[in-house]
């Protein structure tokens, strides 16, 4: 199966579990308000733990015409799981010609104030095979936790004034945020405990 099939197949999947959710049993075993889940939770994807009765939410900025075909096409990703005052973030690198960056450390701008640093666990992945550029897509995700006053501050922000500075071996490269997002969803939520 190719990785075309296999993303929208994923992405099927996905719709399909978003659209399946009982949000009266994710309220009443999470504890978050009904309302709130069903507004909040139709953009994005989320899951319920019926084990230990946790919401998990999570929400980026994906391209997914693009992503079909197989291109990483995320800058920034939000985590939430119910009980929790932090956000999982994960920031993405994505470079097709030249070598690896070695990213190890990431900072996002609002404007030009530095709202947040991210400093965490670092995963290099092979991506896509390009092949006009005859090159694979080298993929650095940075991995950290934000407060959730500043996960709903970058998230609140016009895209266009969101930039992630990058630093490397190779010194920094900055990446502004393509497109627009749900990220905010995933605050509202957290914000409802």
């Amino acid at each position: 199966m190719s990785n075309k099939n296999i993303l929208a197949a994923a992405l099927v999947v996905s719709l399909i579990g978003c659209a399946a959710n009982d949000y009266g049993k994710m309220s009443q075993g999470s504890g978050i308000p009904e309302a709130i889940l069903t507004q909040n939770c139709k953009e994005i994807t989320c899951s319920y733990d019926k084990l230990k009765e946790r919401v998990q939410a999570t929400a980026n900025d994906m391209n997914g015409f693009l992503a079909m075909t197989g291109s990483e096409t995320r800058s920034i990703q939000y985590t939430w799981v119910s009980g929790s005052n932090q956000v999982s973030i994960d920031v993405y690198s994505t470079a097709l010609y030249g070598s690896w960056s070695f990213v190890e450390s990431a900072e996002i701008y609002v404007g030009k104030e530095m709202v947040a640093e991210v400093s965490g666990q670092v995963d290099r992945i092979v991506g896509h095979y390009n092949n006009v550029a005859k090159e694979h897509e080298k993929i650095e995700v940075i991995s950290g936790f934000i407060g959730v006053e500043v996960a709903k501050k970058i998230a609140e922000a016009n895209y266009k004034t969101v930039t992630i500075r990058f630093y490397g071996k190779n010194g920094y490269r900055d990446k502004e945020l393509p497109r627009e997002h749900d990220l905010i969803n995933v605050v509202n939520l957290a914000k409802s405990e």
